[in-house]
Protein backbone atom coordinates (compact mmCIF):
# COMPACT_ATOMS: atom_id res chain seq x y z
CA UNK A 1 0.00 0.00 0.00
CA UNK A 2 1.23 3.54 -0.84
CA UNK A 3 2.11 5.81 2.38
CA UNK A 4 1.31 9.89 1.54
CA UNK A 5 2.46 12.42 4.13
CA UNK A 6 0.88 15.37 3.76
CA UNK A 7 1.02 18.83 4.77
CA UNK A 8 2.41 17.11 8.51
CA UNK A 9 3.12 19.38 11.33
CA UNK A 10 3.40 17.91 14.74
CA UNK A 11 5.14 19.71 17.88
CA UNK A 12 4.67 19.66 22.03
CA UNK A 13 2.92 21.73 24.13
CA UNK A 14 4.06 23.68 27.20
CA UNK A 15 3.04 25.56 29.89
CA UNK A 16 -0.73 26.53 29.29
CA UNK A 17 -0.84 26.65 25.50
CA UNK A 18 -3.34 23.78 24.05
CA UNK A 19 -2.90 21.33 21.70
CA UNK A 20 -3.97 23.50 18.87
CA UNK A 21 -0.84 25.81 19.25
CA UNK A 22 2.22 23.73 20.11
CA UNK A 23 5.19 25.27 21.97
CA UNK A 24 7.83 23.51 19.88
CA UNK A 25 7.05 22.47 16.40
CA UNK A 26 9.20 19.49 15.60
CA UNK A 27 7.93 17.93 12.15
CA UNK A 28 6.90 21.57 9.81
CA UNK A 29 4.66 20.39 7.23
CA UNK A 30 6.25 17.47 5.38
CA UNK A 31 4.93 15.66 2.68
CA UNK A 32 5.82 12.43 1.23
CA UNK A 33 5.05 9.74 -1.06
CA UNK A 34 6.31 6.48 -0.56
CA UNK A 35 5.32 3.62 -2.99
CA UNK A 36 4.78 -0.21 -2.13
CA UNK A 37 8.25 -2.04 -1.72
CA UNK A 38 10.29 0.55 -1.38
CA UNK A 39 13.21 1.17 1.30
CA UNK A 40 13.03 4.62 2.63
CA UNK A 41 15.93 6.36 5.30
CA UNK A 42 14.89 9.59 6.99
CA UNK A 43 18.30 11.29 8.15
CA UNK A 44 19.45 14.06 9.61
CA UNK A 45 20.58 15.90 12.75
CA UNK A 46 19.81 14.95 16.37
CA UNK A 47 16.13 17.31 17.12
CA UNK A 48 15.25 17.51 13.43
CA UNK A 49 12.38 15.98 14.00
CA UNK A 50 12.87 12.38 12.67
CA UNK A 51 11.27 10.38 15.04
CA UNK A 52 8.53 12.21 15.61
CA UNK A 53 7.50 12.03 12.03
CA UNK A 54 7.87 8.24 12.38
CA UNK A 55 5.61 8.54 15.74
CA UNK A 56 3.11 10.49 13.81
CA UNK A 57 2.87 7.90 10.77
CA UNK A 58 2.22 5.23 13.48
CA UNK A 59 -0.59 6.91 15.20
CA UNK A 60 1.49 7.64 18.83
CA UNK A 61 1.91 11.28 18.32
CA UNK A 62 -0.88 13.54 17.40
CA UNK A 63 -0.11 15.71 14.69
CA UNK A 64 -1.10 19.44 14.90
CA UNK A 65 -2.31 19.26 11.59
CA UNK A 66 -2.08 17.40 8.08
CA UNK A 67 -2.14 13.94 7.05
CA UNK A 68 -1.07 10.69 6.83
CA UNK A 69 -2.94 7.83 4.58
CA UNK A 70 -2.03 4.30 4.02
CA UNK A 71 -3.91 2.79 1.11
CA UNK A 72 -6.06 5.86 1.00
CA UNK A 73 -7.37 5.91 4.06
CA UNK A 74 -6.33 8.35 7.26
CA UNK A 75 -4.51 6.04 9.48
CA UNK A 76 -5.62 8.83 12.40
CA UNK A 77 -10.12 8.14 11.51
CA UNK A 78 -8.93 4.51 11.82
CA UNK A 79 -10.04 2.66 14.88
CA UNK A 80 -6.80 1.63 16.43
CA UNK A 81 -7.11 -1.92 16.04
CA UNK A 82 -7.70 -1.18 12.27
CA UNK A 83 -5.10 1.15 11.81
CA UNK A 84 -2.40 -1.65 13.46
CA UNK A 85 -3.12 -3.64 10.65
CA UNK A 86 -1.51 -0.83 8.42
CA UNK A 87 1.44 0.12 10.37
CA UNK A 88 3.65 -0.90 12.28
CA UNK A 89 6.89 0.33 14.55
CA UNK A 90 9.82 -0.80 16.13
CA UNK A 91 10.86 2.06 18.42
CA UNK A 92 14.14 2.88 19.76
CA UNK A 93 15.43 0.78 23.35
CA UNK A 94 12.11 -1.68 22.90
CA UNK A 95 11.63 -3.28 26.43
CA UNK A 96 11.03 -6.52 26.68
CA UNK A 97 9.02 -8.39 30.05
CA UNK A 98 11.16 -10.31 31.97
CA UNK A 99 12.85 -14.14 31.02
CA UNK A 100 10.20 -13.64 27.90
CA UNK A 101 11.11 -16.47 25.08
CA UNK A 102 11.73 -15.26 21.47
CA UNK A 103 9.10 -17.31 20.07
CA UNK A 104 6.81 -15.59 23.31
CA UNK A 105 8.27 -12.03 22.25
CA UNK A 106 7.31 -12.63 18.45
CA UNK A 107 3.39 -13.40 19.75
CA UNK A 108 3.15 -9.90 20.47
CA UNK A 109 3.41 -9.22 17.29
CA UNK A 110 -0.26 -11.20 16.72
CA UNK A 111 -1.95 -8.88 19.38
CA UNK A 112 -3.74 -6.31 17.03
CA UNK A 113 -5.28 -9.49 15.38
CA UNK A 114 -6.45 -10.68 18.21
CA UNK A 115 -9.91 -10.04 19.96
CA UNK A 116 -12.75 -10.91 22.04
CA UNK A 117 -14.34 -13.45 19.38
CA UNK A 118 -10.72 -14.27 17.34
CA UNK A 119 -8.42 -16.03 19.81
CA UNK A 120 -5.35 -17.46 18.82
CA UNK A 121 -5.65 -19.47 15.61
CA UNK A 122 -3.52 -21.54 13.04
CA UNK A 123 -3.23 -18.35 10.92
CA UNK A 124 -1.51 -16.35 14.38
CA UNK A 125 1.20 -19.37 14.59
CA UNK A 126 1.60 -19.76 10.79
CA UNK A 127 2.51 -15.56 10.91
CA UNK A 128 4.72 -16.49 13.86
CA UNK A 129 6.69 -19.64 11.87
CA UNK A 130 7.12 -17.11 9.09
CA UNK A 131 8.57 -14.19 11.01
CA UNK A 132 11.16 -16.08 12.60
CA UNK A 133 12.18 -17.87 9.54
CA UNK A 134 12.53 -14.44 7.87
CA UNK A 135 14.74 -13.23 10.55
CA UNK A 136 16.90 -15.94 10.78
CA UNK A 137 15.90 -17.10 14.41
CA UNK A 138 13.42 -19.88 14.49
CA UNK A 139 16.06 -21.63 16.06
CA UNK A 140 16.28 -19.46 18.92
CA UNK A 141 12.26 -19.51 19.46
CA UNK A 142 13.16 -21.09 22.79
CA UNK A 143 15.81 -19.62 23.98
CA UNK A 144 15.47 -16.39 26.78
CA UNK A 145 15.71 -13.17 24.65
CA UNK A 146 18.18 -11.92 27.39
CA UNK A 147 20.74 -14.41 26.84
CA UNK A 148 21.10 -13.50 23.05
CA UNK A 149 23.54 -11.01 21.28
CA UNK A 150 22.57 -7.75 20.67
CA UNK A 151 22.34 -8.71 16.88
CA UNK A 152 20.38 -11.58 17.59
CA UNK A 153 18.14 -10.07 19.79
CA UNK A 154 17.53 -6.75 17.13
CA UNK A 155 16.39 -9.59 14.70
CA UNK A 156 13.90 -10.85 16.96
CA UNK A 157 12.25 -7.44 17.62
CA UNK A 158 12.61 -7.31 13.90
CA UNK A 159 9.76 -10.78 13.73
CA UNK A 160 7.59 -9.80 15.82
CA UNK A 161 7.53 -6.66 13.98
CA UNK A 162 6.77 -8.73 10.59
CA UNK A 163 4.33 -11.38 12.96
CA UNK A 164 2.45 -7.99 12.47
CA UNK A 165 2.08 -8.28 8.69
CA UNK A 166 1.27 -5.04 8.31
CA UNK A 167 2.16 -3.50 4.73
CA UNK A 168 4.10 -0.95 5.92
CA UNK A 169 6.91 -0.98 8.71
CA UNK A 170 8.31 1.85 10.34
CA UNK A 171 12.02 1.36 12.05
CA UNK A 172 13.56 3.85 14.12
CA UNK A 173 17.47 3.68 14.46
CA UNK A 174 17.67 0.10 13.99
CA UNK A 175 21.14 -0.47 14.17
CA UNK A 176 21.40 1.79 16.94
CA UNK A 177 23.76 0.13 19.47
CA UNK A 178 24.91 -2.45 16.78
CA UNK A 179 28.69 -3.56 15.78
CA UNK A 180 29.27 -3.19 11.98
CA UNK A 181 28.26 -6.88 11.09
CA UNK A 182 25.38 -6.85 13.31
CA UNK A 183 24.07 -3.77 11.13
CA UNK A 184 24.91 -4.92 7.93
CA UNK A 185 22.78 -8.15 8.91
CA UNK A 186 19.53 -6.00 9.97
CA UNK A 187 19.53 -3.71 6.62
CA UNK A 188 19.92 -7.18 4.61
CA UNK A 189 17.05 -7.72 6.47
CA UNK A 190 15.03 -4.63 5.92
CA UNK A 191 16.30 -5.35 2.00
CA UNK A 192 14.39 -8.55 1.81
CA UNK A 193 11.66 -7.37 4.06
CA UNK A 194 11.12 -4.32 0.75
CA UNK A 195 11.46 -7.15 -2.06
CA UNK A 196 8.60 -9.21 -0.33
CA UNK A 197 6.33 -6.17 -1.25
CA UNK A 198 6.13 -3.96 2.20
CA UNK A 199 7.08 -0.31 2.48
CA UNK A 200 9.87 -0.01 4.87
CA UNK A 201 10.54 3.63 6.43
CA UNK A 202 13.52 3.66 9.01
CA UNK A 203 15.54 6.18 10.95
CA UNK A 204 18.74 6.41 10.31
CA UNK A 205 22.59 7.76 11.63
CA UNK A 206 24.18 6.43 9.55
CA UNK A 207 24.18 8.47 5.97
CA UNK A 208 26.45 6.09 4.06
CA UNK A 209 24.05 2.88 5.05
CA UNK A 210 21.30 4.84 4.33
CA UNK A 211 22.46 5.76 0.68
CA UNK A 212 23.67 1.90 0.15
CA UNK A 213 20.63 0.10 1.90
CA UNK A 214 17.47 2.82 0.90
CA UNK A 215 15.72 3.40 -2.56
CA UNK A 216 15.23 7.31 -1.46
CA UNK A 217 16.98 9.29 1.28
CA UNK A 218 15.12 11.72 3.06
CA UNK A 219 16.67 14.24 4.61
CA UNK A 220 15.77 16.79 7.63
CA UNK A 221 16.88 19.51 9.41
CA UNK A 222 14.85 21.54 11.92
CA UNK A 223 11.54 19.57 11.71
CA UNK A 224 11.38 20.85 7.31
CA UNK A 225 12.57 17.54 4.41
CA UNK A 226 15.69 20.08 2.65
CA UNK A 227 16.26 16.96 0.41
CA UNK A 228 14.93 13.90 -0.96
CA UNK A 229 15.53 11.37 -3.78
CA UNK A 230 17.29 8.55 -4.58
CA UNK A 231 20.81 8.64 -2.40
CA UNK A 232 23.15 8.92 -5.42
CA UNK A 233 21.01 12.21 -6.57
CA UNK A 234 20.92 13.76 -2.94
CA UNK A 235 23.71 12.68 -1.19
CA UNK A 236 26.60 14.81 -1.83
CA UNK A 237 29.36 17.23 0.17
CA UNK A 238 26.78 20.30 0.13
CA UNK A 239 24.29 18.31 2.09
CA UNK A 240 26.76 16.52 4.56
CA UNK A 241 27.53 20.28 5.64
CA UNK A 242 23.69 21.32 5.87
CA UNK A 243 23.04 18.52 7.80
CA UNK A 244 25.61 18.08 10.17
CA UNK A 245 27.84 21.64 9.67
CA UNK A 246 30.75 19.20 8.58
CA UNK A 247 33.25 19.13 5.47
CA UNK A 248 33.03 15.70 4.19
CA UNK A 249 34.33 14.32 0.79
CA UNK A 250 31.86 11.89 -0.47
CA UNK A 251 32.98 9.25 -2.91
CA UNK A 252 31.46 6.39 -5.06
CA UNK A 253 31.63 3.27 -3.58
CA UNK A 254 34.47 0.61 -5.67
CA UNK A 255 31.52 -1.90 -6.44
CA UNK A 256 28.16 0.01 -7.05
CA UNK A 257 28.96 3.40 -6.73
CA UNK A 258 26.67 4.38 -3.93
CA UNK A 259 27.82 7.31 -1.93
CA UNK A 260 30.23 6.78 1.11
CA UNK A 261 30.42 9.93 3.18
CA UNK A 262 33.96 10.30 4.60
CA UNK A 263 34.18 13.03 7.28
CA UNK A 264 37.42 15.58 6.76
CA UNK A 265 39.33 15.57 10.23
CA UNK A 266 39.63 19.10 12.20
CA UNK A 267 41.98 18.09 13.94
CA UNK A 268 45.57 18.84 12.81
CA UNK A 269 47.00 15.16 11.94
CA UNK A 270 51.00 14.27 11.81
CA UNK A 271 52.85 15.03 8.37
CA UNK A 272 51.46 12.03 6.86
CA UNK A 273 47.76 12.34 7.81
CA UNK A 274 47.94 15.54 6.96
CA UNK A 275 48.51 15.10 3.29
CA UNK A 276 44.56 15.12 1.42
CA UNK A 277 43.62 14.44 -1.73
CA UNK A 278 43.45 17.45 -4.14
CA UNK A 279 40.61 16.48 -5.84
CA UNK A 280 37.29 14.31 -5.25
CA UNK A 281 38.63 12.08 -7.94
CA UNK A 282 41.86 11.85 -6.35
CA UNK A 283 40.62 10.35 -2.63
CA UNK A 284 38.07 8.12 -4.31
CA UNK A 285 41.79 6.67 -6.37
CA UNK A 286 42.94 6.69 -2.93
CA UNK A 287 39.94 5.07 -1.32
CA UNK A 288 39.95 2.35 -4.06
CA UNK A 289 43.57 2.04 -3.83
CA UNK A 290 43.77 0.25 0.07
CA UNK A 291 41.33 -1.82 -1.37
CA UNK A 292 38.75 -3.91 1.28
CA UNK A 293 38.29 -2.12 4.26
CA UNK A 294 37.88 -4.11 7.89
CA UNK A 295 36.24 -3.00 11.00
CA UNK A 296 38.85 -1.39 13.32
CA UNK A 297 38.74 -2.03 17.35
CA UNK A 298 37.93 0.45 19.57
CA UNK A 299 40.54 -0.34 21.58
CA UNK A 300 43.17 -0.71 18.88
CA UNK A 301 44.85 2.00 16.97
CA UNK A 302 43.74 2.40 13.30
CA UNK A 303 46.13 1.27 10.96
CA UNK A 304 45.23 3.91 8.87
CA UNK A 305 42.40 6.21 7.11
CA UNK A 306 40.50 2.75 6.00
CA UNK A 307 36.86 3.33 5.15
CA UNK A 308 34.61 0.07 6.18
CA UNK A 309 32.12 -0.02 2.74
CA UNK A 310 29.63 -3.35 3.22
CA UNK A 311 28.76 -4.87 0.13
CA UNK A 312 24.81 -5.64 -0.82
Amino acid sequence: MELVVQQLKAGYPAGTRGKSEPAHLAVRGVDLTIAPGQVVAIVGPNGCGKSTLLRAMARLHQPHAGTVTVGGDDVWRLRQRDAAHRVSLLPQSPQAPEAVTVAGLVRYGRHPHQGLFRQWSREDERAVRAALTATGVADLAERRLDQLSGGQRQRCWLAMVLAQETPVVLLDEPTSALDLGHAVEVLELVREVATAGRTVVMVLHDLTSAARYADVVVAMRDGEVVASGPPREVVDAALVQRLYGVPADVLAAPVDGSPVVVPRARVAAGPEEAREPDTPEAAGAALTKAGPATAVDADEPPAGDAVAVPQR
